[in-house]
């Protein structure tokens, strides 16, 4: 396991993140966030998380689609079959979405630095949800990802940070 994780969301912007990041597999780690965002990039992906555990059949067919690797290990918030890491809601929390599921299980992982790529939480998702709705999971969980994970772009990087050299070799 590598001191950083990028996660890559299915925001139009993950690729301009991911080239202005210029970070690659030798020095990180990567998690790709659900059906709409495994097929982006044909690299290795350690993780996989989603909040639909439905699509992990759909989701392995899209990443074989491009060449991708697909012996990742799969991160949700229930068990269900393919599911290997439980990332639950307790009572009370908000959802934040598949990325701050994964975002926690990062830090749980023991990940020193977390990026995200392609996870504004600005705008609408590839399926027109708003992605504003998230937001609340995030700020209810900040505290507990504040220093351990930053943002590429959008709403997340006004509350997380961007990240900087000196942090990602922190």
């Amino acid at each position: 396991m590598k001191s950083i994780l990028i996660i890559t969301g299915a925001a139009l912007c993950v690729l301009d993140d991911l080239t202005v990041l210029a970070m690659d597999e030798t020095r990180a780690d990567f998690m790709a966030i659900g059906l709409d965002a495994v097929n982006k990039y044909p690299w290795p992906i350690k993780y996989m998380a989603t909040y639909h555990p439905v699509e992990i059949p759909e989701i392995k067919a899209r990443r074989e689609s491009i060449g991708g690797n697909t012996d990742y290990i799969v991160i949700s918030h229930e068990q269900k079959p393919g599911v290997d890491i439980i990332e639950p809601l307790l009572g009370g929390e908000c959802s934040g979405s598949s990325a701050l599921m994964g975002a926690q299980a990062a830090v749980k992982l023991g990940y020193r630095r977390i990026v995200l790529c392609g996870c504004p939480m600005t705008g609408k998702s590839v399926k027109n949800d708003n992605y504003e709705t998230f937001r609340a999971g995030w700020e209810q969980k900040k505290k507990f990802l504040n220093g351990r994970v930053r943002s590429m772009s959008g709403w997340t990087k006004e509350l997380l940070g961007a990240p900087t050299e000196e942090w990602l070799n922190g």
